[in-house]
């Protein structure tokens, strides 16, 4: 199918904003593919729609966090990586002569993983800069033409590093956006489960959730956290990138077909049924009630302007509510 492009968006890459970063070689005849967004976003289902299709490659690992880590932001994520591997050495007894196979695949596999963070980061000008990164990339493709690299937390980057990003093989972005409202009470849930403990019974989460919202309003982060800024990460990614090789989506028109008939169409691949994929990591139920969403939608009044001026008809409804 020959490669189909999207209409020109708003938006245009800063002369010479890429001049002097080297290209570091790539697969010939193959694209590199980069998909972006928010936590809560629909990314984890978007690998998993993208994972069907016979052109497209992904690495063993969902989320690389190459990147992120790379520019500083990813401390955690690289300390969450040493700690698992610390845990996985500390199963291993040597007094019974014959280690686990199960936990020594998986420090390999994690060893393997970690192995692109090691190294000097390399000069811009230097086309070996990536090589690890690349290796890993790309191990086990055979011919697929795309390959990609989905990890959310690059909608935290900067136009250099977007720059850097756009360097290697011709790289396309897709960048997921949800109703900033839903995603944050969703982003909320999900942390007071995983770190409170929340869930035993819906007022205990209730409480739990309210307590992290007071906390992100007390802090003044609400209004500024990094992953649900979309329209900083736009002025940067168009500031590196060529408007065409930028897709916009929304996350609420993924399920109907239309956002994935432009996902694919994007990436001249053929259109799959997006019913065929399960929703991933829906998370715990809890109704978001209506004072919360007065406060969440007067924290990111500002998105809410700025995705309606430039998208216009395209928003989703419930984000025009």
């Amino acid at each position: 199918m020959a490669m189909k492009m999207q209409m020109p968006l708003i938006g245009r890459r800063r002369p010479g904003a890429a001049a002097d970063v080297a290209a570091p070689p790539f697969p010939e005849g193959a694209r590199m593919v980069f998909g972006i967004g928010a936590q809560k976003a629909g990314t984890t289902w978007l690998h998993s729609y993208l994972s069907r299709a016979p052109e497209m490659h992904f690495s063993p690992n969902k989320e690389l966090h190459y990147f992120d880590v790379r520019a500083g932001h990813g401390a955690l994520t690289l300390t969450n990586r040493i700690d698992v591997l610390h845990r996985l050495a500390d199963r291993l007894d040597p007094a019974s002569g014959h280690l686990d196979l199960g936990t020594v695949e998986r420090i390999n596999a994690l060893t393997a993983l970690m192995r692109i963070h090691a190294g000097a980061p390399g000069d811009p000008g230097d086309p070996s800069r990536h090589d690890a990164y690349l290796d890993y990339l790309t191990r086990g493709r055979t011919d697929q033409r795309l390959i990609g690299d989905i990890t959310p937390a690059y909608a935290v980057l900067d136009r250099t590093q977007f720059a850097d990003m756009a360097s290697i093989g011709e790289a396309r972005f897709v960048f997921v956006m949800r109703d900033p409202v839903a995603r944050m009470w969703s982003q909320i849930r999900m942390a007071a489960v995983a770190q409170d403990g929340a869930g035993t019974s819906s007022e205990a989460l209730s409480a739990a959730c309210r307590a992290r919202l007071d906390h992100l309003e007390g802090t003044g982060r609400l209004p500024r956290v990094e992953r649900a800024d979309y329209l900083r990460t736009m002025r940067e990614l168009e500031a590196a990138v060529p408007a065409g090789r930028i897709l916009y989506v929304f996350f609420e028109d993924l399920f109907e077909g239309g956002a994935t008939r432009q996902i694919c169409d994007f990436l001249g691949i053929a259109h799959i049924p997006p019913g065929e994929v399960p929703k991933a990591n829906e998370g715990a139920h809890l109704d978001l009630p209506a004072d919360v969403e007065t406060r969440l939608r007067r924290a990111f009044a500002r998105q809410y302007d700025g995705i309606r001026a430039r998208f216009g008809d395209r928003v989703p409804a419930c984000w025009r509510a």
